[in-house]
């Protein structure tokens, strides 16, 4: 009945995702988290301009993070109808988008990660819109643009110019100014940043400041209680079952697709390496983990033939965060 309910096209789903966001999100609604994490104690330029306006601790500011994932949620949704990743129309990713972001309780809050996802999701769209450009892709100025921007957030959006990289190596032939578009691209909202602060501050090395707390800082990995670990677990065991069945399927997929699987499975080892490598990094990762995670699912679910093992997965993936939210 899940699967089946996930699965249709109806304009329901346009109310129902939201719903089951706000509802998992209602005891944040009720208490905002107030964990400090390091984005908080060392902010980058536009983040801070927004958190010195809506505390982090507030209503407003889980509200409108809230909103937020929802939005790009649909975003991911909208993506698929462009480039049919997914050989039906699905809302199952911004089913799963929403799902994922809900799995850490702390994170149900203003965050600067949200904010980037937005440049990130741009990003992606340019990469897969130059597959059908013929000349020089100027497409990759704009996308390295977007991540530069999603940096001014979140910094450790930095190391995903990897991902558009990879997708540059793809979708296009070498081109060297295609790959210099990439390094001006991400230039020049640095350099702006940098202008206003040595002509407003008259502190030249203001951003680099900026970049260099957060890269320096010292940062305890915060203890999470274990219903997040299981939900971890299961996901993990569910995203091994999902990429078994993707590589069955995968030869019989047009290019376009094929090559977008691949930019999403970079973009998750991307995701795993910050991870690992960065030790500043830490779980605000989820919410550019589960963009790739979400179109794995996505494609699992739509296609799968087994009802019943789709109605198990779902079930238990909901009652897992449900306990998430209760008890994590």
């Amino acid at each position: 009945m899940l699967l089946r309910f996930f699965r249709s096209t109806g304009a329901i789903l346009i109310f129902a995702i939201p719903f089951f966001g706000l509802i998992l999100w209602l005891k944040s609604f009720i208490k905002a988290p107030n964990v400090v994490f390091l984005f908080d104690t060392h902010p980058m330029p536009f983040y801070k301009l927004i958190s010195d306006i809506i505390p982090y601790t507030s209503f407003f500011g889980t509200l409108l993070t809230s909103v937020m994932v929802i939005m790009q949620g649909f975003l991911l949704v909208r993506l698929n109808t462009r480039f049919i990743f997914i050989n039906n129309r699905s809302y199952l990713p911004a089913i799963f988008f929403v799902l994922f972001s809900a799995s850490i309780p702390d994170l149900q809050r203003l965050n600067p990660v949200i904010f980037s996802g937005f440049f990130l999701l741009f990003a992606l769209e340019k990469i897969f819109e130059s597959y059908k450009t013929r000349n020089v892709a100027y497409e990759y100025f704009l996308a390295a643009f977007f991540i530069s921007v999603g940096t001014l957030f979140y910094p450790f959006l930095l190391f995903f110019l990897f991902t558009l990289w990879i997708g540059l190596s793809i979708f296009r032939q070498f081109n060297w100014r295609e790959w210099t578009f990439t390094l001006v691209g991400f230039l020049v909202p640095q350099f702006f940043v940098f202008s206003f602060y040595y002509l407003v501050y008259n502190d030249p090395g203001g951003l680099f400041n900026d970049y260099k707390s957060i890269f320096t800082a010292s940062y305890k990995f915060p203890e999470y209680n274990y219903t997040i670990v299981v939900f971890a677990i299961f996901t993990v065991i569910l995203s091994l079952i999902a990429s078994l069945f993707m590589i069955k399927s995968f030869q019989s997929k047009k290019i376009l697709p094929r090559n977008g699987f691949i930019v999403f499975l970079w973009l998750f080892i991307n995701c795993l390496i910050v991870f690992i490598l960065i030790r500043q990094a830490s779980v605000e990762l989820i919410f550019i983990a589960a963009i790739p995670l979400s179109y794995l699912m996505a494609h699992f679910f739509a296609l799968m033939k087994s009802i019943f093992w789709g109605n198990v997965f779902l079930f238990v993936m909901i009652l897992l965060l449900v306990w998430i939210q209760i008890w994590g």
